[in-house]
């Protein structure tokens, strides 16, 4: 039997034979050869498009081939498409994703890999499982069994993300369960394929450490850098009553001592799990002042390419946008980021 049906149909986490540890510098060996076929520098999120909830569409809605192509020539090699697989699934025990949209996932790497880009492919907005990871577990299972098959023949260049930024419920122990049984799932037909790990507490720098041990040498950790957040984030209304309150920019020496020191705590995380370590997330939402954006996002680019970390913006579209239909992309932002 399956690692996979043994999860489905019996004890949830009895069949899991990883160790549910946080990540130490005891617990990886540096010496081993590691996700050697990870070759990313500059990288852009495929933001609020297929992470929508079903029937509904943001901003301009879904990306084609042009947006891949466009991406490419602007001097990115490789996009995040995050994917609410969750909202699109049939009822149990199968939770079969629905045939059109798993075309149109595909259609959308298919685009991005025709381009000469890199892939990373997650689970993204599965809200149910922060909420109730052990009743939500057999979901989440029956997703990345659909998934590592769907994409088994994919090029070495597609990689796998378990899920986007674990929060409220999904922490801890708990947490690394699900991450180790995505790995044994994806493991079953992507023997050798990159897989992607973000830790705890929306996946932050400071979190690094919570996720999973293993000494799979094709492992590679994520963090996501919003920080600091009063300032990224201002005029998200999203956010309700957790909007940040006030007007700021970025800049001033505590702001730039911060992001040396995150840098840094990257850094010594990489070199004692002899892991490679990117960030999957950052970016200033649009209302914010153009010319603070592009200062802080100029400055945490350039600081993560110094300690040679490669980086993935929010977003190409939408909000924290790069590029518009309306004004193109922009070319301050833009310059900034690749120049």
């Amino acid at each position: 039997m399956s690692v996979a049906k043994n999860l489905l149909t019996g004890s949830f986490f009895g069949a899991l034979i990883m160790a549910a540890a946080p990540v130490s510098a005891q617990d990886a060996d540096a010496a081993q050869p590691v996700a050697q076929d990870f070759q990313m520098k500059r990288c852009v999120n495929m933001g609020n498009a297929l992470e929508a909830p079903n029937g509904v569409q943001w901003g301009g809605g879904y990306y084609d081939a042009e947006d891949y192509a466009r991406i490419k020539a602007a001097g990115f090699d490789t996009v995040r498409i995050p994917i609410r697989w969750s909202a699109y699934t049939g009822p149990l025990p199968e939770y079969r994703i629905h045939p059109d949209f798993m075309a149109l996932a595909k259609s959308n790497v298919q685009a991005a890999l025709d381009n000469g880009l890199n892939v990373i492919l997650n689970i993204h907005h599965f809200e149910e499982i922060m909420d109730n990871p052990q009743q939500q577990m057999p979901r989440y299972v029956a997703l990345w069994n659909q998934l590592s098959t769907a994409f088994a023949d994919a090029p070495a260049n597609v990689w796998f993300e378990t899920l986007n930024e674990p929060h409220k419920n999904l922490k801890g122990a708990m947490m690394r369960k699900t991450q180790s049984a995505a790995l044994q799932i994806i493991r079953a037909k992507n023997p050798t394929r990159i897989v992607v790990l973000g830790g705890e507490e929306w996946s932050g720098i400071r979190s690094l450490g919570s996720n999973l041990a293993s000494d799979d040498p094709n492992i590679v950790y994520t963090y996501h850098y919003y920080d600091p957040f009063d300032f990224t984030h201002q005029q998200a209304t999203w956010l309700g009553d957790d909007m940040p309150k006030g007007k700021r920019g970025w800049g001033a020496k505590p702001d730039r001592a911060q992001l040396a020191a995150d840098v840094a705590t990257a850094v010594a995380f990489r070199e004692a799990t002899g892991r490679p370590v990117f960030v999957g997330e950052f970016g200033v939402n649009d209302p914010v002042d153009p010319k603070e954006r592009v200062k802080f996002n100029d400055a945490v680019a350039a600081a993560l390419e110094e300690a040679q970390i490669p980086w993935c913006l929010w977003a190409y579209g939408n909000t924290f946008k790069l590029y518009s239909e309306e004004k193109g992309w922009d070319e301050p932002m833009l310059k900034a980021l690749t120049d």
